[in-house]
C-alpha cells in the first residue's frame, strides 16, 4: 500500500532556514500549522541538527491508498468528516537548490488536518514522524531499535534513521494505537503497521465508536495486536485493587531488561489523582557514569544485594509521548510503582524467564566458579575472583543471537590487542543455540569509566529457572583467559589469549549505539 513516505506529493516549497534568514521556527508554525506544539518540537530537534531548509509537499488522496483507507475509517467513525489534507515536511541538512544527497535528510513530518463541521477549524496531528536522535552512544544515549527509513519527494529519494514517532487523533487511533505502532515498526520487516491493521486484529467497529474520546485499549488488546503479528512479548500487570494483579516488586528492572536486549516497551501509568491513564513507548536509555545511586543503592537502601546490576547505572528512558512529541528523557523512578499500570515488552525471541532472572542465576554459576579457582594468576583472573568474592561485579543481562555473539567474541581485544583465539569461538559456534542470554561481568570502575567487562555467562533462555539450582542452564563461560563449557557433567577449559578484560557488547546494526 503507498503510504505518506512514499506517495507522490504536489505544491512543493523549498525554503532556506536559519538565523541568518531570519526564519522563526515559532511564527512558521503559527502561521502554518496552527501552532502545533508537537510540531514545534520536531521542528526544534531540527535546529539541534543543523538544518539548512525545509521541504513541504502537499499529499493528495488519489496519490496515496493509506490517505484513502484512513478517511473511510474518519467518515464511519464520525458522521460530520469531510475532509483531510496532508503535508510532508522534510528537514534537510542542505541549503534550498542543492544536488540533494541520499543522506541529506535529517528527518522528516507527515501533518494531517481533518476537517469535520468547520471548514476553518480543522483537527490536526502529527500522523508520523521519523527524526535522527540529537544524541546519540558518543553522549551516552542508547538506543538500539532505531532503522532506517526511505522518503519519497520531488526532488528525489532520501533516507534517514531514527525511531518511528506517532500522534492520535483520538477517534480511529488513540494513545496505545501510536504506541503500538512505534513498539512494532521498529522490529516489523516492514518497518510500520497501519492503524487499520491494528484495528482488525482486535476487532474495533468504528461504527460503534469503541476506541476515540477518551476511550482507550485494554491490555488484552495491546497483547492480541503482538500476537496477531507473531512478535514475542512479555507482559506485566500493576493493579493494586485487584487481587492477584499487584506486583510485589519493582517494574524497573523488567523494563530495563526489555530495552537492553535491543527491543522497545510500553509503558502504562495512571495519573495522580485521576483514573485516566496513558501509554507510551520506551525506545531507549541514558547512562551516567558518574551516578551516586550505584554504590549508594547496594550499600545504603537495597538491603544487601551481592552484586551491581547494570540498571544502577541507567539514568533516564528515552521515550516518544504522543502528546508532547519524540525523544524526550523520563528520569529513573520518576514513575511511581502506585501510578504504574502495565509494561508490554517486545522481545526478540521468546523466553522463559525474564532478563532480571537470568541476572540471578549467572550470579550463582560466577560465585560458584569463581570458588573453583584456586590457583590465582596475579592478573585479571585473580582480580575477577577478588571482585567476585567481596559480591561487588557488575552485571548486565541481554538476549542474543548466537551470530551476534560469535562477532562479538571475535572483536573482543586486551589493551595489548590479543584476541580469543580460534578455539574457544569454535567451540562456541559448536555448544550455543541461536538465542541464548548473555549476562556480562565487569567491575564498577570497568563498566561505568570504561566500558568494559572481565567476561560473560552465557544461559540457556528455553528453561525454567533449576529448582534446586544445578548446571543446566549454564551454555559456557568466559572469563580472562579461559573459555569454560559444559561438556557432559563436567565443566571443560579452552585457554584465551584475551588475558585482561575486553570491550562490553554493543548492537553495532543500528544508528544510535
Amino acid at each position: 500500500m503507498v503510504g505518506f513516505r512514499s506517495a507522490k506529493g504536489s505544491g512543493l516549497e523549498w525554503l532556506p532556514t536559519g538565523i541568518q534568514t531570519g526564519f522563526s521556527n515559532f511564527r512558521f508554525i503559527d502561521e502554518r500549522f496552527h501552532s502545533s506544539p508537537v510540531l514545534r518540537r520536531l521542528f526544534s530537534l531540527a535546529r539541534k541538527l543543523g538544518y539548512e531548509s525545509l521541504v513541504i509537499e502537499e499529499i493528495d488522496e488519489p496519490a496515496c491508498a493509506l490517505f484513502g483507507e484512513e478517511s473511510a475509517a474518519l467518515a464511519i467513525r464520525e458522521s460530520r468528516f469531510q475532509k483531510s489534507r496532508v503535508f510532508r515536511l522534510l528537514f534537510l541538512k542542505c541549503p534550498p537548490d542543492s544536488i540533494l544527497n541520499p543522506d541529506d535528510l535529517l528527518g522528516y513530518a507527515v501533518f494531517k488536518e481533518d476537517y469535520f463541521r468547520s471548514e476553518t477549524d480543522p483537527r490536526f496531528h502529527v500522523y508520523e514522524a521519523v527524526m535522527t536522535p540529537c544524541r546519540q552512544a558518543s553522549v551516552n544515549n542508547f538506543i538500539h531499535c532505531a532503522r532506517s527509513y526511505d522518503v519519497a519527494s520531488a526532488l528525489g529519494s532520501v533516507s534517514t534513521k531514527g525511531v518511528l514517532y506517532a500522534q492520535q487523533n483520538d477517534l480511529t487511533f488513540v494513545c496505545a494505537h501510536v504506541a503500538l505502532r512505534t513498539a512494532l515498526a521498529s522490529v516489523l520487516p516492514e518497518g510500520d503497521i497501519s492503524y487499520a491493521r491494528i484495528n482488525q486484529l482486535i476487532g474495533v467497529d468504528h461504527a460503534a465508536r469503541k476506541v476515540g474520546n477518551g476511550v482507550g485499549l485494554s491490555p488484552d488488546d495491546m497483547e492480541a495486536v503482538a500476537m496477531g503479528c507473531a512478535v514475542p512479548h512479555k507482559k506485566i500487570i500493576h493493579e493494586p485493587g485487584i487481587a492477584g494483579l499487584a506486583l510485589p516488586g519493582d517494574f524497573q528492572r523488567d523494563l530495563y531488561g526489555f530495552i537492553e536486549s535491543g527491543q522497545p516497551a510500553l509503558l502504562g501509568f495512571e495519573f495522580d489523582g485521576s483514573p485516566s491513564r496513558h501509554i507510551i513507548p520506551v525506545i531507549g536509555h541514558t547512562f551516567n557514569e558518574d551516578t551516586w545511586v550505584a554504590e549508594s543503592a547496594r550499600s545504603y537502601f537495597d538491603g544487601g544485594l551481592k552484586y551491581f546490576p547494570s540498571e544502577n547505572w541507567l539514568s533516564t528512558y528515552v521515550v516518544h509521548d504522543d502528546n508532547f512529541g519524540p525523544y524526550y528523557c523520563l528520569p529513573r523512578h520518576y514513575l511511581k510503582k502506585e501510578n504504574f499500570r502495565i509494561v508490554l515488552g517486545l522481545q526478540r525471541h521468546d523466553t522463559v524467564i525474564q532478563a532480571v532472572d537470568a541476572e540471578a542465576v549467572a550470579l550463582v554459576y560466577v560465585n560458584a566458579i569463581a570458588s573453583l579457582l584456586t590457583t590465582p594468576d596475579g592478573g585479571w583472573l585473580e582480580r575477577f575472583k577478588a571482585f567476585a568474592d567481596a559480591d561487588l561485579l557488575v552485571l548486565r543481562t541481554i538476549l542474543i543471537h548466537r551470530d551476534e555473539y560469535l562477532a562479538h567474541l571475535s572483536a573482543c581485544e586486551c589493551w595489548s590487542g590479543a584476541e580469543t583465539g580460534a578455539d574457544a569461538i569454535e567451540k562456541a559456534h559448536v555448544i550455543l543455540p541461536e538465542w541464548f542470554w548473555m549476562v556480562e561481568a565487569s567491575a564498577p570502575e570497568l563498566f561505568s569509566a570504561t566500558r568494559r567487562k572481565f567476561g560473560e555467562v552465557l544461559l540457556r533462555a528455553d528453561l525454567a529457572v533449576p529448582k534446586p539450582m544445578d548446571f543446566r542452564m549454564l551454555l559456557g563461560l568466559r572469563l580472562p583467559g579461559q573459555f569454560l563449557h559444559i561438556e557432559g557433567q563436567t565443566l571443560q577449559r579452552i585457554d584465551t589469549d584475551t588475558s585482561a578484560h575486553v570491550a562490553l557488547f554493543q548492537f553495532s546494526s543500528v544508528c544510535c549505539d
